[in-house]
């Protein structure tokens, strides 16, 4: 039966709504969401700090793309068993006509998967028929990305995602599929703006510009640079565990955009970056949060929840 309470999104909202799904454009007009936005990067910047090795391997767009898919064929197939589980054929079709990577990069990809003990084989076949499902520990993981941002959604609009999900842990096996395909089918996400993809098509790009606008102080955005404090590429890349060459040449072609710089004409010191960066930021970060958002709307409604 659904399960109801007297807690709500919203006071001016019915108590048996499901949480609200918003547009991304909605939710950058919201008040908190610069707030709610920085809680959830600082939050995945720590699981950076405890897990690097881990969090590194999927933090840049392709194989966050490919691991999001195949954590959704992994709990669709927990759910119903007759579903398409992890293969390297079901990862290539989960793409449809718009494909994440070549067959053989999802080769490569679930061998790696498997080597970082994010996933399991599960039969034995050719190396296209290969059956795995996701580890205990890639379970708690997706689990702990979804509490992270659905946290960060409640910071920006006073809802109860995060008790709700902790309440009814099923919901995850209905919003991640969801989340997954909205997402890693948005041209708008999938394509970011040129500011934004130098960062994200590289090893640990994505945290490094995480780490960036997370600096940025409160208050009205302009036109002007940002000042954000301390940053070098040595730092950086002892951080997120690259090579310091690797970090020079992510700030280097940054500088060379007009969307990083510092007061001394090496790459560390004093640093600003560009307000189009953090705006073009913000704006595909929306993307992300609007996906979560209309995911966890769709499972409650599914499953006939309404409130923790």
């Amino acid at each position: 039966m659904p399960v109801t309470c007297a807690s709500t999104v919203r006071d001016d909202e019915p108590s048996n709504q499901a949480p609200r799904a918003y547009e991304a454009q909605e939710l950058v007009n919201l008040p908190f969401f610069r707030e709610g936005q920085s809680l959830t990067a600082i939050e995945l910047l720590e699981a950076h700090r405890l897990l690097p090795k881990r969090v590194r391997y999927v933090a840049d767009i392709q194989r966050f793309m490919l691991s999001q898919a195949a954590m959704a064929l992994h709990l669709e197939h927990a759910v119903d068993p007759a579903k398409p589980g992890i293969t390297a054929t079901n990862l290539l079709r989960f793409f449809e006509n718009a494909p994440a990577a070549s067959k053989n990069t999802v080769l490569a990809f679930l061998v790696e998967m498997r080597h970082y003990n994010f996933v399991e084989a599960v039969d034995e076949g050719d190396r296209r028929s290969r059956g795995f499902r996701a580890t205990a520990d890639t379970e708690g993981l997706i689990r702990f990305y979804f509490d992270v941002h659905s946290r960060g959604l409640d910071r920006m609009d006073g809802g109860k995602r995060s008790a709700m999900l902790a309440a009814h842990p099923r919901l995850l096996h209905l919003a991640q599929p969801r989340f997954a395909r909205l997402l890693l089918h948005n041209d708008r996400w999938r394509n970011p703006p040129e500011t934004i993809a130098g960062f994200t098509k590289s090893d640990s790009g994505s945290s490094v510009i995480h780490d960036l606008v997370a600096r940025v102080p409160r208050g009205e955005l302009g036109t002007e640079p940002i000042w954000i404090g301390n940053v070098s590429a040595t730092e950086v890349a002892k951080r997120y565990t690259v090579s310091t060459t690797h970090a020079v040449r992510l700030f280097s072609r940054a500088k060379t955009q007009g969307l990083i710089g510092w007061q001394g004409s090496t790459n560390r010191g004093e640093c600003w970056i560009s307000a189009v960066l953090v705006r073009d930021y913000y704006d595909w970060q929306a993307q992300k949060f609007s996906a979560i958002s209309s995911a966890i709307r769709y499972a409650c409604e599914k499953a006939g929840i309404t409130s923790a």
